[in-house]
């Protein structure tokens, strides 16, 4: 037999998600687009879009319908093309209750939008959430779908939208590897132009870049990648949402789409920025930013900072919220840590800060207990927005309600989830209350907030009108003893504070420019929380009124009522039936290619001391439906025994119990081992059911089976039931799980043998970013332990595409295929995060983050008429690269020593890629 020495892993992947060799991987996935057992949908064909639709969302789908027969032909004028596909655009029903949405050629040219915009209300200075995705997301559509030369739009008529490479490149989709910087700022330039408002109007995102710009951190290196500076993400829609802007207002509009159009003409190197920008307006990337970049620190040096120590900072914001004794919010002084429940005495002034697990969002305090508005799972096939204790678990009661406050006979404010797709229904216990544009301050048995009509924002004190003003953004802070109302509105140089005076109209009570949010400790004294360069900062402050109203933000498009662009309200709805169900069997598509390439090296038992080199491979081209609720795939790879296999695959993620199947061909047997050719198949079926049974809080439970037949051994055809609990929390930007323990157990059975056993393995975080982690695993066999038979517990170096054995011990550096008695393994491991990131704009590779690990593996091996004890010491390093500007890449490379080399190598070393768009 051979001997294995050092081998490696290096992966090449194209598609949705992949892992580099051939690892085990489940036959049905969890569904990334809408939860099981949804609602039924419907579809209807409106120009050259397909929306998909629940009947409870037929009048928002009619909107919609009115929308994109207006929507399509200014971006096709606006972005220089007509797209080539048909766009499936999705209203997702209200079991899924997120506030979000996202655009993608895979598997099709789709858009999906999801009701729950109204929780995030405050944050888009937007009228419509429905309108603000159609604009935002349609834009992507553009963006992405571009294929401006003869090698893309030839394969596109061919293969769709798939994601062939030539050999590494997009070919069909030259812009996938665009930077979100342009993708999602060019996003938002386009939803903000249509009268419905968007996030360039929004003071705090100017206050944002302004403080940004004043730190010197206005470079291309920091605004072109996915940093892991702060704001992360956020980054790519502030800072790229008004270089497009600065853009658009010096060379046009269209001119600024059309750079997309431009840049998809580069598919044999689509990581070029100056050349197409060049093309679409005239000048390069490098200039323009650094025109751009100059522009806003000149605008900075005018803007008002808040100055000092804050009291204490947080990387990500939760609104503020208090009651008669208290002001209580969420605060993370760390990105990757669980953040902290802070209680501010209003009368002390002093602040107490506990480690919690509260999900993101506002704190309530009701009958004594706290309670956070957030988005989850409440049970493995539905996602509510509701009030969550900080153990994650719903409060009933509040199911499908953004809540704002209770009334002082306990009736909750709150917005509707289900019919807010549009705009926030604010609702008083069961009685419908209104329409509203803001989130909603209740101040004893009053009710403040924002309604907009047009371009002009109203603030209300229940059904009365307050104060009027124009623009998109303005947030209620707080009510003061006298009545007067605070709140947050635009200033020249960003976000501010002002407040109601009794006779009429406002005053600006605080000078800064960095204000997102405030709470009065009492009429004179605020708790201010201000966005700043590296956090979020929180201060006590004094209020010092003075005259001032909040800015008129103008931008190039608002001109005059009947010249302005207004199609949020100039569209008219389009009636639509319920005669055309939407079935996910007939609408599944070609969908794409993932293709994974790994390299073996082996030494020769010749005696000549030669190195052999094998190339594994491993390719999938997969068949979709726009809700990815079933997945056809073909697939083909060659596995570490060098093995070649092809074979078709289904699964379904449609309903409660989810399965899936995989038939099988061996298309060329080149075994390293001792089975006799003539005992293999040739051909078989690996298949799988799980049931999911809990996913409420931190915790996950499921029931799951498998069953295959060998290829190794025709007569091997093993059936495996496994259950599984795991609680894990992992917060912000985590390199590791914070908080993870996890439990299965198992029971194999295969020609009358019975394996059964278990895993345990938990995790925790410490400061400084340590992580500590242990894993154990135990397997027994009854079976007479044969090896050529393959009888008993398998022990193998690496886990199998096609069988998910649950029972499989897996042995790094082991030599061949073994069998046992009883295994038990265990691990115990160390890392550290090192944070010494470089980024770079010039290369689409950068360097995010390192971490240390060290590992001690110890498995005790009873081979029926032998025992074997084996130690492993490993020695590690993790790097988290950033490739093509976007996307993550997990790099690991590691030494290992075992002490006994006769089933193992004595020295190893490995590396693994795993990437992710």
């Amino acid at each position: 037999m051979n001997k294995r020495g050092e081998w490696w892993l290096v992966g090449v992947v194209v598609g949705a998600a992949m892992s580099a060799g051939a690892v085990a991987e489940p036959l049905v996935q969890r569904n990334p687009t809408v939860v099981p057992h949804d609602q039924p949908y419907y579809k209807a064909s409106v120009r050259n879009t397909e929306l998909i639709f629940t009947e409870k969302n037929q009048a928002f789908a009619e909107h919609v319908a009115g929308v994109e027969r207006q929507l399509q032909p200014q971006y096709e004028a606006s972005f220089g093309y007509r797209m080539d596909a048909p766009l499936y655009v999705g209203l997702i029903s209200d079991n899924n209750q997120i506030a979000n949405g996202f655009s993608t050629q895979f598997p099709l040219n789709r858009q999906i939008n999801y009701v729950g915009g109204a929780s995030a209300v405050d944050y888009f200075s937007t009228t419509s959430w429905l309108d603000t995705l159609l604009f935002h997301e349609t834009a992507h559509n553009y963006q992405l779908n571009a294929k401006d030369n003869r090698v893309s739009s030839a394969l596109h008529s061919v293969l769709g939208n798939g994601t062939l490479v030539t050999p590494f490149f997009p070919a069909i989709v030259p812009n996938v590897f665009e930077s979100s910087f342009m993708l999602e700022g060019n996003a938002v330039l386009n939803e903000s132009r249509h009268g419905n408002g968007g996030r360039l109007y929004s003071g705090r995102f100017d206050a944002l870049v302004l403080a940004q710009a004043k730190a010197g951190y206005l470079t291309p290196e920091r605004a072109y990648n996915q940093t892991l500076y702060f704001p992360y993400g956020e980054s790519s829609y502030v800072l790229g949402g008004h270089y497009q802007y600065f853009l658009a207002d010096q060379y046009g509009l269209d001119a600024t789409n059309r750079y997309f159009k431009a840049r998809s003409r580069y598919w044999y190197f689509p990581f070029v920025t100056n050349a197409p920008l060049q093309k679409a307006i005239g000048n390069n990337f490098d200039n323009t930013f650094a025109d751009w970049a100059e522009h806003e620190a000149q605008q900075a040096d005018r803007a008002v900072m808040s100055a000092g120590e804050p009291l204490l900072t947080s990387k990500y914001f939760t609104a503020l919220n208090s009651d008669d004794n208290d002001i209580f919010f969420l605060a993370s002084p760390q990105d990757v840590r669980a953040p902290h429940h802070v209680v501010l005495d209003r009368e002390t002034g002093e602040v107490d800060k506990q480690r919690s697990t509260f999900r993101g969002g506002e704190l309530f305090r009701r009958d004594g207990e706290t309670w956070s508005m957030a988005s989850a799972y409440s049970t493995p096939w539905r996602i509510y927005q509701g009030l969550y204790s900080e153990s994650a678990h719903l409060k009933e009661d509040t199911r499908g309600r953004i809540v704002q406050g209770f009334m002082s006979s306990g009736e909750p404010v709150y917005f509707d989830v289900a019919s807010s797709y549009d705009q926030p229904q604010l609702y008083v216990g069961d009685d419908f209350y209104g329409q509203v544009n803001s989130s909603v301050e209740v101040h004893g048995d009053d009710l403040y907030y924002f309604v907009q009509e047009g371009a002009k924002r109203i603030l209300y004190r229940n059904r009365t009108a307050l104060y009027r003003y124009p623009g998109y953004y303005g947030v209620v802070a707080d009510v003061d003893s006298q009545g007067r109302v605070l709140f947050v509105a635009n200033s020249e140089h960003g976000s501010a504070l002002y407040r109601t005076q009794a006779g009429g109209g406002v005053s600006r009570v605080l000078a800064e420019d960095d204000i997102v949010a405030a709470r009065l400790l009492d009429d004179e004294r605020v708790l201010a929380a201000v966005i700043q360069a590296d956090h979020y900062g929180y201060y006590l402050k004094p209020l010092q009124p003075r005259s001032g109203e909040p800015h008129v933000r103008q931008l190039r498009w608002d001109l005059p009522a009947g010249q302005a662009d207004n199609l949020a309200t100039n569209s008219e709805p389009q009636s639509l039936s319920l005669d055309r169900p939407y079935h996910s069997w007939s609408a599944m598509r070609y969908s794409g290619t993932d293709l994974s390439l790994s390299f073996l090296s082996e030494d020769d038992d010749s005696g000549e001391d030669e190195t052999q080199l094998h190339t594994l491979y491993n390719v999938q081209v997969r068949f979709s439906d726009p809700l990815e609720q079933n997945e056809v795939s073909l697939f083909s790879y060659r596995d570490q025994d060098l093995s070649e296999l092809a074979g078709l695959g289904y699964s379904n993620n449609q309903f409660f119990l989810i399965g899936g199947v995989k038939q099988y061909w061996v298309l060329d047997d080149q075994l390293d081992r001792d089975t006799p050719t003539q005992e293999t198949r040739n051909h078989g079926l690996s298949a799988e059911l799980r049931l999911p049974l809990l996913q409420s809080g931190y915790w996950y439970s499921e029931l799951a089976s498998t069953w295959y037949q060998d290829y190794q051994l025709d007569e091997r055809e093993p059936l495996a039931g496994q259950w599984s609990l795991s609680r894990t929390t992992r917060f912000g930007n985590s390199f590791l799980p914070n908080k993870h323990v996890g439990i299965s157990g198992y029971q194999v059975g295969d020609r009358d043998d019975t394996s059964y056993g278990g895993t345990l393995s938990v995790m925790t975080d410490l400061p400084a970013e340590f992580y500590l982690g242990a894993r154990g695993q135990f397997s027994r066999s009854d079976a007479a332990v044969n090896q050529g038979m393959r009888r008993g517990v398998e022990l193998e170096e690496a886990q199998d595409f096609i069988a998910n054995d649950p029972s499989r011990i897996v042995i790094p550096a082991l030599d061949n295929s073994y069998y046992a008695q009883q295994v038990t393994a265990g691990e115990a491991s160390v890392s550290k995060v090192i944070n010494l990131p470089w980024y770079s704009f010039k290369v689409p590779l950068s360097l995010r983050r390192e971490a240390l690990h060290l590992r001690y593996r110890r498995y005790d091996i009873d081979f029926g008429a032998a025992e074997l004890e084996l130690n492993q010491a490993i020695v590690g390093m993790d790097l988290e690269l950033l490739l093509f500007h976007r996307a993550p890449l997990r790099f690991a490379f590691e030494y290992a020593y075992t002490d006994d080399d006769r089933i193992t190598s004595e020295h190893s070393f490995q590396a693994v890629t795993s990437l992710a768009f």
